[in-house]
């Protein structure tokens, strides 16, 4: 299995502020900064494509974007002939607020689950997603709260070490549905290494790449 977790290419303005004139602390790392779409895109196709060649021919893929890039992710996934088995959409319970009021408040993020062909014969634990589910088929949309608490990572100022850390029982629930015991897990945006920890956690084998020396 691969779990991705990309930069988004979010295109945020350093002047985001709350109502009352105090600053968001949203995505503004240099990782998440490119020059164009093109870029992006290209950015993306060698990634993927890297992906596609060390996959399994019975593995799958994780990709997780917002409404940024997941549209572009998807047609580079089509693109190169992974097969897409599901959308699914994670509903945060707790979402940060559109504090200007100018849009929606943005509350989910796309998942795009993909078997590296057609042919397949990828992992899905369907009887377990039940159980965890009360006995009912587990669903698309996922209801699962962002990483807060003590889960979240801070360094010695109380300030977010990662700025996007994924919450351990998404990738909890992406791992047991699509893997068995002893498979092996490549993320290649270990960022603060959730996948890694809920890998080890589960009895999965798991390599984490990440270039950012302050997460690895």
């Amino acid at each position: 299995l691969i779990f991705a977790d990309p930069p988004y290419y979010l295109q945020l303005n350093k002047d985001l502020e709350r109502p009352d004139g105090s600053d968001v602390d949203g995505v503004f790392d240099d990782w998440d900064k490119f020059s164009s779409f093109e870029e992006y895109d290209s950015y993306c196709i060698k990634w993927l494509g890297e992906c596609k060649r060390l996959l399994k021919d019975d593995g799958s893929i994780w990709v997780i974007g917002s409404y940024h890039n997941i549209f572009r992710l998807g047609k580079i996934i089509q693109d190169l002939d992974f097969w897409i088995l599901n959308d699914v959409i994670w509903i945060k319970s707790n979402p940060m607020p559109n504090f200007k009021g100018t849009r929606f408040c943005n509350a989910h993020e796309t998942l795009i689950w993909a078997s590296k062909s057609k042919k397949s014969k990828f992992t899905f634990n369907y009887k377990t997603m039940k159980a965890f589910n009360e006995d009912l088929q587990m669903r698309s949309d996922w209801y699962i709260p962002i990483c807060q608490g003590e889960e979240r990572l801070k360094d010695e100022n109380g300030n977010k070490i990662h700025s996007t850390q994924k919450p351990e029982s998404l990738l909890k629930r992406i791992i047991l549905a699509t893997t068995k015991p002893g498979d092996f897990i490549l993320d290649p945006f270990s960022g603060s290494g959730t996948t890694a920890s809920i890998s080890k956690l589960l009895n999965r084998n798991y390599t984490g790449i990440e270039k950012e020396e302050k997460y690895y």
